[in-house]
């Protein structure tokens, strides 16, 4: 039997269709996330209780075996995120992989994903863009990050827990402050909120649950070399006025004094 991966909703309940429907009350077991959020989701949704075996960062990798047996057996198995559509910073990755390398067959359910459902709504023009994740928690490999994507055609999207979003928001008003952002958060959900703003003006302040951050298009950012030089330059032109030098020698005594702190 077929690996059957499914979307399921984001919030909104009656985002489920009847076919996601169909598929988990049909299956033999359901690989999830978390199982008290599947179970729940099934009981929401008056399925009759399934077989629920967690399937998570920690532990997809011994899965592996077991799943590919049982789906070589006949078993129907599903596979399910907490929300939205698995594989798409969620576990699940690793199994659809063994499943394609032991020649069975993978299906999909289409339905929720997080990172289209923002795009559709942020207004920027979206072919293409570029999914990068969850954003590194430490400065400077989130400034290089921010630089890289900044290099890229067309927006980039983040996804950020909404207690660190600020920060993420921050560093981005600094680097790309001509950029718009548009902040989704509780998508779908009756608090639902959309916020379309320049970088400088989007709240840095904490959000609720997980947030959804979309980069609109703009002038790449300089790396941190090519910033460095250019404040140098701009220092040793006021230098020269100062100094009533040329500017060639008032930088020449600045990279002088540099390699000396160095």
């Amino acid at each position: 039997m077929p690996l059957i991966v499914v979307a399921t909703p984001i919030g909104n309940l009656e985002d489920a269709s009847p076919r996601m429907i169909r598929v988990l009350r049909e299956s033999d077991l359901i690989l999830c996330e978390d199982t008290r959020r599947t179970r729940a989701l099934l009981t929401a949704l008056e399925i009759p209780a399934r077989p629920l075996k967690s399937c998570h960062a920690h532990n997809e990798t011994t899965r592996v075996d077991d799943i590919v047996r049982r789906l070589r057996d006949g078993e129907h198995v599903a596979l399910v995120s907490d929300a939205g559509t698995p594989g798409i910073s969620d576990p699940g990755g690793i199994i659809v992989a063994a499943a394609h390398a032991a020649g069975l067959d993978v299906r999909c359910v289409a339905g929720p994903s997080s990172v289209v459902a923002a795009l559709s709504v942020a207004g920027f023009a979206a072919t293409p863009f570029h999914f990068l994740g969850f954003p590194p928690r430490k400065s400077g490999p989130l400034r290089a990050l921010i630089t890289q994507a900044s290099q890229l055609q067309g927006p980039f999207v983040f996804l950020e827990s909404g207690r660190r979003v600020g920060r993420l928001i921050g560093t981005l008003a600094e680097l790309c402050a001509d950029r718009e952002l548009v902040m989704c958060r509780e998508m779908s959900k009756k608090y639902e909120e959309i916020l379309r703003r320049p970088a400088r003006e989007m709240p840095t302040t904490e959000q609720k649950g997980e947030v959804v951050l979309v980069v609109g298009p703009g002038a790449p950012v300089a790396a941190a070399s090519d910033r460095h030089a250019s404040e140098l330059k701009e220092i040793a032109a006021r230098l020269a006025e100062r100094w009533e030098c040329s500017k060639r020698d008032a930088y020449n005594a600045l990279m002088d004094l540099e390699k000396s702190r160095n």
